[in-house]
């Protein structure tokens, strides 16, 4: 089998048909898994076949999370027959290195149909070299060093011996034909003698084997017995060195990815206060990279759908580890889903929260209290400041209560006010045969009417009177005006600007002010009392205050293009 990824899937195709074969058959097949196969009882293409599976998975991740789906799938059919599961779990979390947490996804992965059994789950990496580390652990733990075999010397089973033997037979059999030749040249032939010293020269050279050969021999023999046996310790101790080391690096390893994939995200969950396990990111990432495919622009819909079955997955294994996984939901973009900043709020980010919540509370409280308002509380405390400034903003019990002191007190300070000016108005046309006429009116009909009424009957006494309200600042005229908005104006008074103006029109003989006369002087004043730009309402008093009548400011406004008041 060749196995391709695609995404999160892995998918194993046939290398003669080039074709990939459906997962129903895996999920239905009691025998996968590979963890019904014992490595102790398994013959030897077994056993190669379960070491070339354990390489694979160490050195193919795709091809690890592959036999996750498929493991848990034979899982899930071998419980549904009342089948043992031990080994295929042993498989499962030992061999693949499962994690624990994940097992709501295994719950989910059986309770989905057969076509997810394919999706690819997050794992621990941390865990899977734990496993490692366990088998070699368990390997070591089995290993004994064996002690040689006894030394036994068995001079005729040894090589070297029987060459030294054939040897000294053969020297022997010279040195007695030899002796015999010898004797028969001297003419004693064969005769008893001549065996004895043939006999003597083969008793010799047996024992010179003996005492000298064989103690020789033996000796090498040892020599070598000793030199194969510290060869056999040395590689025994070569071998578990080995083992130690593979241990060793796999300790090393499991700190660098402790570091990384469980050190690291704990340190930035204390600064940002938001904690994303690895298995997480590595199943975002799967999400995102199923979001771009699906927007590929050509995608057919069954490609769609299958990448939506996915994803979905995905998602719910988001769920089951605490995250929202609605932020990547199908309606949401790839572009969109990866700005989404994920993760399981940790208790101090939720105290940062909420000491965020009580500081807006209380800032929104100041202002509640200044304005008399009611605010809402928000991050942004600009937004306050537009809320306090708010015309239309609904007030306070405290509010309702300062702004009814308020119109109560002006309403005390206006009838005081109207009051003081009736009483100048009528003291200054108190010599004038105007005076009944103008306390009735005032009586009936207020002093703006009664003044209006004098000033059609007797211009000069109309003028004394408005001097007179204007003279003081507590005058009803007054008091209005300076209880209007102002809150865009920030030049002189209405009472400065009236006593600057007067103080230009005095009559040295009275040392009094003299209204103007002239039409054109009115019109200079006019336009004097405009430049300085008095709220509406408050020039055209000051207007009449230094003799301009009510027709007269009309006409200068058309004139000028002002507005009534202006």
């Amino acid at each position: 089998m060749v196995y391709v990824t695609t995404g999160t899937v892995v998918e194993k195709k046939d290398p003669i048909t080039n074709k990939t074969p459906t997962v129903t058959g895996a999920a239905n097949s009691p025998t996968l898994g590979n963890g019904g196969i014992n490595y102790a009882s398994a013959n030897v293409p077994g056993r190669q076949s379960i070491v070339s599976n354990q390489a694979q998975i160490k050195n193919d991740d795709a091809y690890r999370q592959s036999e996750i789906a498929r493991t848990l799938a034979t899982i899930t059919n071998r419980q549904n027959q009342g089948l043992d599961i031990s080994a295929q779990q042993k498989y499962l979390n030992t061999n693949l290195g499962y994690q624990a947490p994940m097992a709501q996804a295994a719950s989910n992965v059986q309770a989905a149909p057969a076509a997810q059994n394919n999706f690819a789950i997050p794992g621990s990496r941390t865990e899977a070299t734990l496993g490692r580390i366990d088998d070699f652990i368990n390997k070591q733990s089995g290993f004994q060093f064996t002690k040689p075999d006894a030394f036994v010397y068995d001079q005729n089973t040894d090589p070297a011996y029987q060459a030294q033997l054939a040897e000294a037979k053969r020297n022997v059999a010279t040195q007695q034909a030899d002796t015999n030749a010898g004797l028969r040249a001297t003419g004693q032939g064969k005769s008893s003698w001549s065996e004895t010293v043939a006999n003597q020269i083969g008793t010799n050279a047996m024992e010179s084997i003996a005492n000298n050969l064989v103690p020789q021999l033996m000796a090498q023999a040892y020599q070598r017995y000793s030199d194969d046996a510290n060869r056999d310790l040395q590689v025994q101790q070569m071998n578990y060195g080995v083992g130690q080391d593979a241990i060793g690096n796999l300790g090393n390893l499991y700190g660098l990815q402790n570091q990384e994939y469980f050190q690291n995200p704990l340190q930035e969950a204390q600064v940002t206060g938001n904690y994303l396990p690895t298995e997480a990111r590595d199943a975002i990432n799967n999400l995102l990279s199923l979001k771009q495919q699906a927007e590929t622009k050509g995608i057919t819909a069954e490609d769609r759908a299958t990448l939506s079955k996915q994803a979905d997955f995905i998602r719910s294994q988001l769920t089951s580890m605490g995250i929202d996984a609605s932020q990547y939901g199908a309606n949401v973009s790839s572009a969109n889903a990866a700005k989404v900043n994920p993760g399981i709020r940790t208790l101090a980010g939720q105290q940062i929260d909420l000491g965020n919540k009580q500081a807006n509370l209380a800032a929104a409280g100041m202002y509640m209290d200044a304005s008399g308002k009611l605010i809402t509380p928000q991050s942004d405390w600009g937004g306050l400041v537009r809320q306090a400034a708010n015309p239309n903003g609904q007030l306070t019990l405290a509010g309702q209560n300062q702004a009814f002191n308020q119109q109560q007190v002006g309403i005390d300070n206006q009838f005081r006010a109207d009051q003081f000016a009736y009483q100048k108005a009528r003291d200054a046309v108190a010599d004038s045969q105007w005076s009944a006429q103008f306390e009735q009116n005032a009586t009936q009909f207020g002093l703006n009417y009664a003044l209006q009424q004098l000033q059609q009957q007797d211009d000069s006494a109309y003028r004394n009177a408005m001097l007179a309200i204007s003279n003081d600042e507590n005058s009803r005229a007054w008091l209005g005006l300076q209880n209007a908005p102002a809150a865009e104006y920030s030049g002189m008074t209405p009472g400065q600007v009236l006593s600057a103006l007067q103080s230009q029109y005095i009559d040295p003989t009275t040392e009094k002010y003299a209204p103007p006369k002239d039409s054109a002087t009115k019109e200079r004043l006019y336009q004097q009392i405009a430049s300085y730009g008095l709220p509406i309402g408050q020039d055209d008093q000051v207007m009449l205050s230094m003799g301009l009548t009510q027709k007269e400011i009309q006409e200068f406004d058309k004139k000028y293009g002002n507005n009534p008041g202006n």
